[in-house]
């Protein structure tokens, strides 16, 4: 009998772990056109694609899923809008700004237009 529920065990765990790894891949992909949005909308001028790998990177799991509801807000502008304010958040913290500062060469001009000074850089 043992051998038979460890039989089963082995044979649907993999499609719950396969399942929850789609839902996370499809999570994070959904967030990411709702940062690009946003930084398009924001932060014109702005490389979208470096900007938005540390927002992601650095988003907590509840934030992949405002973002990602963000996204299915209606048009690109409208996900833009909604997305903004966790965005901001996200961005706000050192590790993201010290990720946008690396990711790119403009990275302080970059914090700055969404009101944000590194170290002593105003």
């Amino acid at each position: 009998m043992r051998a038979v529920a460890a039989l089963a065990l082995a044979l649907v765990l993999p499609a719950c772990v396969a399942g929850q790894s789609m839902m996370q891949e499809t999570t994070r992909g959904l967030a990411r056109n709702a940062v690009d949005s946003a930084a398009g909308k924001y932060l014109p001028g702005v490389p979208v694609k470096p900007y938005t790998d540390c927002i992601i990177n650095n988003s907590t799991t509840d934030e992949l899923m405002k973002l990602a509801g963000a996204a299915g807000a209606g048009d690109a502008q409208a996900a833009a809008t909604k997305a903004w304010p966790v965005v901001q958040g996200v961005a706000s913290r050192p590790d993201t700004r010290n990720c946008l500062v690396q990711a790119v060469s403009s990275g302080d001009a970059l914090l700055k237009a969404q009101g944000l000074a590194v170290g002593g850089l105003e």
